[in-house]
C-alpha cells in the first residue's frame, strides 16, 4: 500500500467531508509531494494534509 493510499484513507475516515479536497493520486510514495500537492490547492487543506502525514508517520 503507498502512502497515498494510507493518507486518502486516513482522511476519508478523520474527516469524511473533507476527503475529496484533500485526496491525491493514489500511486504516491513520497510526503514530500503530497504536502506539495495538497498545499498548492491552499494552505488551509496544506495543514491538514501536514496533520495526516505526522500521524501516518507515527503509526508506521
Amino acid at each position: 500500500m503507498t502512502l497515498a493510499e494510507r493518507y486518502n484513507t486516513e482522511a476519508q475516515r478523520l474527516m469524511p467531508h473533507m476527503a475529496e479536497d484533500l485526496a491525491v493520486d493514489a500511486g504516491i510514495d513520497n510526503a514530500g509531494h503530497i504536502d506539495e500537492i495538497v498545499f498548492r490547492r491552499s494552505e488551509y487543506l496544506g495543514g491538514m494534509a501536514a496533520v495526516l502525514l505526522a500521524l501516518l508517520d507515527q503509526h508506521k
